[in-house]
């Protein structure tokens, strides 16, 4: 007959606490990657808690140069590449306080639930941006797939774009 050590599971309040230190410490991290100010730390912990979702505009004027293109031999920024960056931040940031992790959605490309960290967008980064800009339908989506989450706790949506043009075609001006 095999024998094993049955042991008692731990305790409601042993995982609580055990949760509240690695998310202290996670978060304590995260002030020191990023040099964070003290004032804004305590903002920022306010987040805790809080469904982050971020849209992604992958739409092919992403590859617009930005700034100064008065040097066409030298590397040319584009807004694809300042919007890796600007994710690859907040994803790490906001990962601290949504503890499922990240939801980035992207509006020509399938969507990326549950990111910990910014590295495992790298794949997804890689390939060019292309397609329009069906804002509102992807909003829609957002909106449609975390309605039970909703009713949970408090919903926060990103939206990153540069494009000044609006597809109609693709929707409304009206999101619900």
């Amino acid at each position: 007959m095999n024998q094993r050590s049955l042991s008692p599971p731990p305790s409601y309040a042993s995982v609580v606490n055990e949760l509240r230190e690695e998310y202290q410490h996670n978060f304590d991290e995260l002030i020191r990657r990023f040099n964070i100010s003290p004032i804004f730390a305590e903002k920022l912990n306010k987040l805790k808690g809080y469904e982050i979702v971020f849209i992604c505009d992958d739409s092919g004027s992403m590859k617009a140069p930005l700034g100064d293109v008065t040097n066409p031999l030298g590397p040319q920024k584009t807004r694809w590449d300042e919007l890796k960056e600007t994710v690859s931040i907040v994803v790490d940031l906001a990962s601290v306080f949504d503890p499922d992790g990240i939801d980035v959605y992207f509006l020509n490309r399938e969507s990326m639930v549950n990111v910990r960290k910014s590295s495992e967008l790298e794949n997804i980064f890689a390939v060019e941006p292309e397609g329009s800009t069906p804002i509102v339908p992807v909003l829609r989506q957002v909106l449609r797939e975390k309605r039970n989450q909703i009713y949970e706790r408090k919903l926060l949506i990103l939206e990153e774009r540069t494009t000044t043009g609006f597809d109609l075609a693709q929707g409304s001006s009206q999101v619900a």
